[in-house]
């Protein structure tokens, strides 16, 4: 006879802003198994190996369960409420003696795929009005940020690539193969790319490194480490040196004219011998990125965390 205490449960995988379907299987509070959910719109079935394994988080020994409170060199279980009291008398102590910046807060990246805590957090930040806070964003994405403030208004207006709908992606400091896409909720990428060239598209990568998403792309370009940037205005100079783009451009954003003036200064000609990326490419490059009918530019981490990560961002969005 089946056990009755069996169930499935239909969720999401909150590892990664991918956010994959799952369906978990339980035995009571035993973890059957987790697959993917083929009825999930977004990820269609579709697991990386970060889901299975949230069985072993949930099931590893060594889990916390409990507030502890160390005592010498041992750890004592406390209760809710005693755990609660302690933090928010230590927090005032703190803030007391070193003033508000004596306290810092990190919070990790799963805290924006929890509903609680994106609806608790804020108003708690607000509260401690400490400047010192980190998270995986003060490390990789700040110059994301930092160019969807200043362009559009807010820091979090943050552009996703279409992929499902681009004829041509040219992917920078990137590897969604191993990532799924981060700042693009994209689960089954591989699925997605291939899709682009099925479709008659083209996927570039420009990394130094081969990594997985560059053993699968029609073109892989190896730049030099650190000259994202110069690469980026060579491609946005033979942009803008279309007339026919420059015009119908400059009637559609503000400062258009300022930025035509800027990337006339930076030619492939003059970049190629810091890129690493000879002038007849980059050329070649801009006009198939200009000439597709639809094309995006999509760069990360390795455009982020570089002495120009700020200005390879406002470049990216310039471009797309």
């Amino acid at each position: 006879m089946p056990n009755l205490d069996t169930s499935t449960h239909y969720s999401t995988c909150v590892l990664c802003e991918a956010m994959c379907g799952i369906k978990v299987e339980t035995n009571g509070q035993q973890v059957v198994s987790i697959r993917g959910d083929e009825d999930d719109p977004l990820s269609q079935g579709y697991i990386c190996p970060k889901a299975p394994a949230l069985k072993d988080l949930h099931e590893d020994p060594d889990r916390l369960r409990h507030p502890v409170r160390r005592e010498g060199n041992s750890w004592r279980k406390i209760s809710w409420t005693e755990a609660l009291n302690e933090t928010a008398q230590r927090i005032g102590e703190i803030q007391s003696t070193h003033g508000k910046d004596g306290m810092g807060v990190y919070f990790g990246n799963p805290s924006v795929h929890n509903l609680g805590a994106m609806l608790y957090l804020p108003p708690f930040l607000k509260t401690l009005s400490t400047r010192n806070r980190y998270t995986p964003t003060s490390a990789d994405q700040l110059p994301h940020m930092f160019a969807s403030f200043l362009m559009f208004g807010h820091q979090l207006l943050l552009p996703v690539p279409d992929v499902d709908h681009t004829d041509f992606m040219m992917i920078l400091g990137a590897n969604p193969l191993a990532s799924n896409g981060s700042l693009m909720s994209a689960p089954n990428i591989r699925g997605r790319l291939k899709e682009i060239q099925n479709r008659g598209g083209k996927v570039v990568v420009v990394d130094p490194r081969r990594t997985e998403t560059a053993k699968i792309a029609d073109e892989h370009l190896f730049i030099r480490p650190g000259s994202d940037a110069l690469f980026l205005i060579s491609i946005l100079h033979c942009i803008l040196k279309e007339e026919s783009n420059a015009k119908s451009l400059d009637s559609f954003y503000a400062g258009m004219k300022v930025v035509q003036e800027l990337a006339q200064e930076f030619p492939p000609e003059f970049t190629e011998a810091m890129t690493k990326i000879p002038a007849e490419v980059v050329h070649r490059l801009a006009g198939q990125f200009s000439s597709a009918r639809t094309a995006v530019c999509y760069g990360r981490i390795g455009t982020s965390t570089q002495p120009f990560g700020a200005m390879c961002a406002w470049l990216i969005n310039l471009i797309n």
